[in-house]
């Protein structure tokens, strides 16, 4: 047969995180501190993030690998070093820049971001 058969394209799926999910995560101030620390979507190791989160690098390791679980944050391996992971804010978070500040839409709440974070 030379007709070629093209199949539509199915955009990836949103994954949905529970409400009790999205308040249990933006209930603790470190989490929510690294979240803020990711909303501009540049990639970061973990040991950069330690900085945001204020806290010693195992507890901050322990609240990044939380987000991950819970579907905030992707890992991806660090291109010039395979043994580290870069963490992104997930895509299905949406940032928008406000004249009151940045918000960040978690599907069933928007948190409005001060000048000088959560």
């Amino acid at each position: 047969m030379s007709d070629s058969i093209s199949f539509p394209t199915v955009p990836a799926p949103v994954k949905v995180v529970s409400a009790d999910t999205v308040f249990a995560v933006l209930g603790d101030p470190t989490r929510r501190r690294l979240l803020v620390a990711m909303a501009d979507r540049t990639p970061r190791r973990a040991t950069t993030l330690k900085a945001a989160a204020g806290k010693k690098f195992d507890a901050t390791l322990k609240h990044i690998i939380a987000l991950r679980d819970a579907g905030f944050i992707n890992a991806q391996p660090d291109p010039t070093d395979k043994r580290r992971q870069l963490y992104t804010l997930s895509p299905n978070i949406k940032i928008a820049d406000t004249p009151e500040g940045r918000t960040m839409d978690f599907g069933y709440c928007v948190v409005r971001v001060a000048a000088a974070g959560l």
